[in-house]
């Protein structure tokens, strides 16, 4: 959360000519308002659509950039999915940076009281999960998008060269 995920996406997609998707706008166009959704059907059946929708997306052929929801790698399914046929960065940032970055919270009820602790517990709860999947952890903190776009770019070039793979680039 706050680690530049759907802005790098947007990058790399026009930047590698590839089609950038985003996991929580394609939920919106199919289920709704995510903080609606939630509300009115819980997290358990929330999680269960979002890993629908991404599971659609990594099921097609053709190659492209997805940005994920923060809470995607909660699913075993997901993870297994990312896992194959998939470049997966997993994008890191400092916690002030984070903040900073999401207006101290405001907006994100996730993040109501206190937002830095609520930051790091949820990263405690994530952050094994998203190292599981990842080939690549970048830090985005105090780094441009452009900066950060050439490195991750040239990340893939590299594995490319040795390990060809179809599918999607994550950030």
């Amino acid at each position: 959360m706050g680690s530049g995920k759907s802005t790098v996406g947007l990058v790399l997609g026009r930047r590698l000519g590839l089609q950038r998707l985003d996991a929580d706008d394609l939920f919106v166009t199919q289920h709704g308002a995510i903080s609606d959704y939630f509300s009115r059907n819980g997290e358990p059946a929330f999680r269960q659509a979002e890993e629908e929708v991404i599971g659609e997306v990594l099921s097609r052929a053709e190659p492209c950039v997805l940005s994920l929801g923060g809470g995607a790698v909660l699913s075993a399914q997901t993870r297994d999915r990312l896992r194959h046929g998939s470049h997966v960065v997993y994008l890191t940032v400092a916690e002030d940076a984070a903040l900073a970055r999401l207006n101290g919270g405001l907006g994100r009820p996730v993040l109501a009281g206190d937002p830095g602790r609520t930051w790091r517990r949820i990263l405690a709860e994530r952050h094994a999960l998203y190292r599981e999947v990842s080939q690549w952890t970048v830090d985005t903190t105090g780094r441009s998008t452009e900066d950060l776009a050439t490195h991750i770019i040239r990340l893939v070039r590299q594995a490319e060269t040795t390990t060809p793979t179809t599918g999607a680039v994550h950030p």
